[in-house]
C-alpha cells in the first residue's frame, strides 16, 4: 500500500472513530454528517468521498464476516460437506482466533442496530448482500447449480439472522447454534413428511 492509500485508510478510520463516538454519546439519529465531518477535520463533501451516507459509516465493517464465509466456501470440494462445515464454523465463531474479530464486529453492529430501529432496513440490505455474495461464491466454486446455491445461501443467512437477532453470550453460543441447526433439520424432516396431494 502506497503512502496515499495509507493516508486515505487512516482518514477513513478516523471518520469511523469520530462517528461511532458521536453515535454513542448522542444517538445515531441526533448526529449529522456535518458534525462528523467537522470533528474529523474535513468538509462534508470530502466525507462523502469516503462514505455515501451516515448509515454506511455505521455499517463500515459489515462484510468482515462475509469474507470469512467466502473463505470457508472456497475450501470446500463438495456441496455435501458445506452445511456441516458451516455448522462448525458458526459454532466456533467465539473460540476460533481467526473469526473472533469478525464476531465482535458483527455483535457491535447488531447491538447498534437494535438501539437504532431506523437502521432496520439497512440491516436487511446487508443480509441481502450476504445472500447474493454467498450464492455467487457457491457457483464460482462449482459446488452446485444456481437454484440450489440460492436456497442454500438463504438457509445460511437465516441461521446468521437468528443468531444475531439478539445478544448471545459466549457461554450460550454453542448451544444456541446447535438448537438452530437441529431446528432446521427438524423442519426439513417435517416438510418431507407432508402429503403434498392434500
Amino acid at each position: 500500500m502506497g503512502l496515499r492509500e495509507r493516508k486515505k485508510a487512516l482518514k477513513r478510520q478516523e471518520i469511523v472513530t469520530v462517528a461511532m463516538n458521536l453515535f454513542d454519546q448522542k444517538g445515531f439519529d441526533k448526529v449529522t454528517v456535518a458534525e462528523i465531518a467537522k470533528q474529523a477535520g474535513i468538509a462534508p463533501k470530502t466525507l462523502f468521498t469516503y462514505f455515501k451516507s451516515k448509515d454506511d459509516i455505521m455499517f463500515h465493517n459489515e462484510t468482515i464476516l462475509l469474507s470469512d464465509i467466502r473463505h470457508l466456501i472456497q475450501q470446500q470440494t463438495s456441496i455435501a460437506n458445506l452445511w456441516p462445515a458451516f455448522h462448525q464454523f458458526t459454532e466456533e465463531l467465539p473460540t476460533n482466533e481467526a473469526t473472533q474479530g469478525s464476531l465482535q464486529a458483527m455483535r457491535q453492529l447488531m447491538a447498534n442496530v437494535i438501539r437504532n430501529p431506523e437502521l432496520g432496513s439497512r440491516r436487511l440490505q446487508m443480509w441481502a448482500t450476504y445472500e447474493t455474495q454467498i450464492q455467487a461464491a457457491l457457483i464460482e466454486q462449482r459446488l452446485t447449480d444456481s437454484l440450489t446455491a440460492q436456497v442454500l445461501a438463504h438457509q445460511m443467512i437465516l441461521v446468521l439472522q437468528i443468531m444475531f437477532a439478539e445478544e448471545v453470550p459466549d457461554d450460550f453460543w454453542q448451544a444456541r447454534v446447535t438448537r438452530i441447526f437441529n431446528a432446521t433439520s427438524q423442519v426439513a424432516s417435517l416438510t418431507n413428511e407432508v402429503d403434498m396431494t392434500l
